[in-house]
């Protein structure tokens, strides 16, 4: 019976351990400006790439991109997007230095993630600032290009694997319960048993 039952808990730990990473936080893999690059004074798109897609909505509520300088000013940003896998914006920046971005998202398992990095900006042309009513959007809205046929077969392929996995470990749990039942109503029925003894 105690075979059983721990055969049990092992096929779930091992069920649960091999669980794919659709299930992990959102995980940032790209940015632009990259993390310590320097580029050019100007309008510049913030791009943001995440593993999966995020939860938009019209109203871009739970995302937010925040620059600022060295001493904690915070830049005018505008043109704020949450599309497929990026969260984007633009903004102004005309004096050389570091800054910081501070930004928010939401995953699409509806869990807010965020984070911060640094780049440097070089003015080399003169820019001037602008305000955030100002700013052009220097990024398309839909930055995030759609999947391709191979890419959404894959994922439906991926899909469907793990659903079959999950199946076939729910009846392997079943069956070990269902037998580890069985052992334990016969084990008890023969304890119930009376001792027939024997008179030669």
């Amino acid at each position: 019976m105690k075979k059983l039952l721990l055969a049990t808990l092992l096929v779930l730990t091992s069920t649960f351990a091999i669980t794919p990473s659709a299930f992990a936080h959102d995980e940032v893999v790209s940015t632009y400006p990259a993390a310590g690059e320097t580029v050019e004074a100007g309008a510049i798109g913030i791009l943001i790439d995440f593993s999966n897609d995020v939860m938009a909505n019209e109203g871009n509520e739970g995302f937010e991109i925040r620059v600022s300088d060295a001493q904690g000013n915070v830049q005018p940003v505008s043109c704020l997007n949450a599309s497929g896998a990026t969260l984007s914006s633009t903004v102004s920046l005309a004096a050389d230095g570091d800054y910081t971005v501070d930004w928010r998202s939401v995953g699409n398992d509806g869990h807010a993630i965020e984070g911060s990095y640094k780049f440097s900006v070089l003015n080399t042309t003169g820019y001037e600032q602008q305000t955030a009513d100002q700013i052009a959007c220097a990024v398309p809205l839909d930055s995030a290009a759609p999947p391709t046929t191979t890419d959404a077969a894959k994922t439906s392929g991926d899909k469907g694997a793990f659903t079959g996995l999950l199946i076939g470990a729910a009846f392997i749990v079943l069956g070990t319960i269902a037998g580890a039942v069985s052992v334990h109503f016969r084990e008890k029925n023969q304890r119930k048993k009376p001792k027939v003894l024997y008179k030669d």
